[in-house]
């Protein structure tokens, strides 16, 4: 629960996160007094202060005066306070950049998405793929692309297309390939891929036409051939957010390379969201593992089709929130457009 605030104490909270963001630096009532144009004496400022603080919205980690705010003083001024920024058209220019050069290779995408996120934020980009599973699949084609070579091109209906090259042993003649990819068609078309991994060996076993030893094939590596599981995660950005000052000590440098080795527990972090639309934002105490109490996410959902996977970004609780959001909304709007 928010106690209500006079717009005396948003003033001085807003000037303490804004100036605590800026400078990774413990706030007086002096500095807030001199820079923040409050037309309040730093006597009565301190007093503010200190309401704040026993109310909640600040601390003070040391002995000094100077003070920081806490989780709920964040979560106040992201749900009252923050004024969104509008990103500037060369931050969506680079975003469109990086990302409009799509060829169908959603792993690369994904992987440049996440790394355009962590340059632009200087925090950790995340993105975590759409698990495909019951992605229904479309059709098979089979090209022969040297003497000892086939090249197998799988498509899923969302439009997501995946190519394997295989070594071969015979040189098959193109009505023998046209042959064997009507039957796989015939069999497995509009099936889901799970499906058809798992009931591949029954569904071909009676087979009499097409090509036995690629039809073998496809049974032997179904779950090579059939696996569209995106539900990868992506991370980009290390480099930027070891340099953040909240990182300077030993124990807290730890604890970010501990969360970028322990994938699960972003993949988590990024799926603790209501299953709904929009921004969401967790700060601090709000995230569930232990590990990210000092973190905050930002994130939102993309699609592909009618799969999900999620991208944000990870950092420490002094973030700057108005600018995050936008960033993180419009690159989950790039990618649905070009993926869908």
């Amino acid at each position: 629960m928010f106690d209500l605030l006079t717009s005396r104490e948003e003033a001085v909270l807003s000037s303490v996160i804004h100036h605590y963001i800026a400078t990774a630096r413990l706030v007086s009532s002096r500095i807030i007094a001199k820079k923040y144009g409050l037309n309040l004496s730093s006597a009565t400022i301190r007093n503010v202060m200190a309401d704040l603080e026993e109310a909640g919205y600040l601390t003070h980690p040391h002995t000094s005066a100077g003070r920081v705010p806490t989780s709920k003083g964040y979560r106040l001024y992201v749900n009252n306070l923050m004024r969104v920024e509008k990103l500037t058209s060369r931050v969506k220019r680079k975003i469109r950049e990086n990302v409009d050069t799509f060829d169908k290779n959603v792993d690369f995408l994904l992987a440049k998405t996440s790394q355009i996120l962590g340059v632009i934020s200087s925090q950790l980009g995340v993105v975590i793929g759409p698990s495909l599973d019951d992605a229904i699949f479309d059709k098979i084609s089979l090209i022969d692309v040297a003497h000892d070579k086939l090249l197998i091109v799988l498509s899923l209906r969302t439009g997501i297309i995946k190519s394997v090259i295989v070594e071969i042993f015979s040189h098959f003649r193109p009505s023998e390939l046209e042959e064997t990819s009507r039957v796989l068609n015939e069999r497995l078309s509009g099936l889901p891929v799970q499906t058809i991994r798992e009931t591949i060996n029954e569904r071909m076993h009676d087979v009499s036409y097409g090509n036995p030893e690629i039809i073998r094939l496809f049974i032997d590596s179904a779950y090579t051939f059939f696996q569209f599981d995106e539900k990868k995660i992506y991370v980009g950005g290390t480099k930027n957010i070891v340099e953040q000052p909240e990182f300077n000590a030993q124990e807290k440098l730890r604890n970010i390379i501990e969360l970028i080795e322990k994938k699960d527990i972003v993949v988590h972090l990024l799926n603790q969201r209501p299953d709904s639309d929009g921004i969401e934002i967790k700060i601090g105490d709000e995230n569930n593992a232990d590990l990210c109490k000092t973190f905050s996410i930002v994130s939102t959902k993309f699609s592909i089709g009618k799969h999900d996977g999620a991208l944000g970004i990870i950092g420490p609780m002094r973030m700057w929130y108005p600018k995050m959001v936008p960033l993180v909304d419009y690159t989950a709007e790039v990618i649905n457009r070009v993926l869908n």
